[in-house]
Formats: C-alpha cells, sequence, structure tokens
C-alpha cells in the first residue's frame, strides 16, 4: 500500500536521480562509468584505419599499440549520438576516434575532457537551432560538442589528397578550446604557435602568398581559429606538399602537434615520443 511517508520517499528518490542525471549529463561524466567495457579493435577495424589514415600503417609498432589503446578508449568513452538513419554507425565511431588520436597522437593529453564530451551525427546537412542556420559540420564549445554530417564524414575520405577532411577540421578547434585554457607545458606550446601563426599573416606579403597559392581553402582565411584547422586538413592529407611550399608554417604545426603525417623514415621513429 502506498503511504504519504513511502511517497515522499518515492519522490526525492526520483529527483535525486534527475539531478544525478543533469549532472552526469552536464559535465560529460560518461567516460567516468565503470561499466562501459572497452572494445579492442578487431582485424577488420584496422584494416578501416589503413584503408582511411595511409600513415597508421607506417606507425613504429609501439607507437601503433598506443595508438590502438587511445582508439579504444576514445571510442568507448565518448558519447556518440546519432539522430535520423545515419548507416554504417559503428564505422563512423571509429573513424571519428581514429581523427582525434592521430591528431593527437604526439600529445599527453588526447582525452580532452574540458573540450569534447559527445559527437553528435546526422545522415546530411542539419539545421542548427542555435546559429538558425545550415551547417555541415560544427564544433560548439558551450556544450563541449562536435557535430558532424555523415555523408560529409565519408566524402572527406573518400578524396584523401583534395585537403578536406570535417573530422580533422571539426577536431581541431575542440583541440583550439582544449589548449586554450589548459596551464600544461603542451597546451603552452601550442599557444605558442598559434602566436606564430597570427605573426606570419601579419608578416608582409605572407597571407598574400598563401591566398595566392590556392593551397589553402579560402575559408581558412576567415580567423586564426578557422586556418589552424584547415592547416591541419592539409598538414594530415598533403604533408609532402605543405612541407615543400610552406616550411616555416609546417614547422609550426609540427611543433604544436608533436607529430608529423609524412612518413616515418627509421632514423627519425626514435625521435618520436607518445605518452600512453
Amino acid at each position: 500500500m502506498l503511504t504519504e511517508y513511502n511517497f515522499k520517499i518515492l519522490a526525492v528518490a526520483f529527483l535525486g536521480f534527475q539531478v544525478l542525471y543533469i549532472v552526469y549529463y552536464t559535465f560529460g561524466l560518461y567516460s567516468l562509468n565503470p561499466f562501459i567495457k572497452l572494445k579492442a579493435l578487431s582485424a577488420g577495424d584496422k584494416e578501416l584505419i589503413v584503408d582511411n589514415f595511409p600513415v597508421y600503417s607506417k606507425l613504429p609498432p609501439s607507437i601503433k599499440e598506443k595508438c590502438n589503446k587511445r582508439i579504444v578508449w576514445f571510442r568507448s568513452k565518448k558519447k556518440f549520438i546519432f539522430y535520423g538513419e545515419v548507416n554504417q554507425k559503428e564505422e563512423l565511431k571509429l573513424l571519428l576516434s581514429a581523427s582525434v588520436i592521430l591528431m593527437t597522437l604526439g600529445l599527453k593529453n588526447y582525452t580532452m575532457k574540458r573540450s569534447l564530451l559527445r559527437i553528435v551525427i546526422y545522415p546530411s546537412k542539419y539545421y542548427s537551432r542555435i546559429s538558425r542556420r545550415h551547417h555541415l559540420g560544427e564544433y560548439n564549445p558551450r556544450f563541449k560538442t562536435v557535430i558532424f554530417s555523415a555523408d560529409t564524414i565519408w566524402e572527406g575520405f573518400r578524396i584523401s589528397d583534395d585537403n578536406v577532411n570535417l573530422a580533422f577540421h571539426e577536431f581541431a578547434h575542440a583541440l583550439s578550446f582544449e589548449m586554450i585554457k589548459k596551464g600544461s607545458w603542451e597546451a603552452r606550446k601550442f599557444r605558442v604557435g598559434l602566436k606564430k601563426i597570427k605573426e606570419l599573416f601579419l608578416r608582409e606579403g605572407y597571407a598574400q602568398k598563401l591566398s595566392d597559392s590556392n593551397y589553402f581553402r579560402e575559408y581558412g582565411m576567415t580567423n586564426l581559429q578557422e586556418f589552424f584547422s584547415v592547416s591541419v586538413e592539409n598538414y594530415a592529407e598533403t604533408p609532402d606538399i605543405f612541407l615543400a611550399d610552406f616550411p616555416e608554417l609546417y614547422a609550426i604545426i609540427q611543433k604544436m602537434l608533436s607529430f608529423d603525417f609524412q612518413v616515418l623514415p627509421e632514423e627519425r621513429q626514435g625521435k618520436i615520443t607518445v605518452e600512453s
């Protein structure tokens, strides 16, 4: 029999669970859930990574092992939310996780707990209630969320050398937000890199050189943050051209990420350090 006393207990319990859920969702405690099982990469997973990230097969065994562990962690611990009829969900989760991990492979902080709590994926171009515009992808620092359109993600991986990759672009925004507010040594080094990129822009004739080359997308000239994200796309997809045409800028990006997307010559492998 439901007495008034029992009803009050149930009401308090319900409100308590509601508060806990709000805290869980707001502060991104999903990654701390001890009941989430880490699923190791399968042979098919590794094959898909190789097909879409040529640099993966060139990693030394010890670094590749650490790379795999990070991908497994990210795929399991970050909250992926799908809206609408999105196909190949598991494949998307894997490729997006691999994008983040390869971009941050040279950094100690790959979890991005301050800047990235969830990844939202729509089937195609979607309408943002916040900006009141249609988007292919965006990063929302307020909600610590990256939002993608699945078809644009696949298009970015289908053409591997057009320097257009939505995954790298939006995750680069999240990484910048993460580094701007941290006091670690690598975060300070990252901010120094952004300052140096800004100095290059202000150097007489350099911005015009970037524009005239047609190597960087015009959208990258919007502001410093957009240019960094566009540069990461180029850095990941055509590092050899990047280094040949813009060696000074390439060196800055390399120091910011502490990882080189070029072929890793045997004599350089020992110089690469990756935190587990």
